[in-house]
């Protein structure tokens, strides 16, 4: 891989993510059961989807687009909204579709979030 391109921060991030992940799943099992577990465990793995999509376009970005700031500007906007898109779209899948329980689903991402809003603030 490039030596321009940093990804040990995310890749702390990542495997932070899934720490939680597995602790979430874990505690909401033993005190909700299977259903619920299965909730929290998809709303978990949208953030984690949003992770490894940001990973996948920071990489992107450092081998195309390398020192051209234009295009760095218009790959972060497209990260950006395919983010969106693809969290919209997971989270109706996971309520209309899949008929999961709103409060493990929800309880599953808002963990795994709080990985990415304060599990790293020295790395910002």
């Amino acid at each position: 891989m490039d030596s321009r391109i940093r990804v040990q921060p995310i890749n702390q991030l990542l495997k932070t993510q899934i720490v939680l992940l597995v602790i979430t799943v874990l505690i909401v099992l033993w005190w909700q059961g299977g259903s619920a577990a299965i909730a929290s465990l998809y709303g978990a793995s949208i953030a984690v989807a949003n992770t490894l999509l940001q990973r996948w376009h920071l990489i992107g970005a450092a081998t195309q687009a390398k020192s051209d700031a234009g295009m760095n500007l218009r790959k972060a906007y497209r990260c950006i909204v395919e983010r969106w898109i693809i969290t919209i779209v997971m989270f109706v899948v996971g309520f209309a579709v899949l008929k999961f329980l709103p409060l493990p689903l929800m309880t599953g991402f808002i963990v795994i979030q709080f990985a990415l809003l304060f599990g790293h603030k020295s790395r910002a």
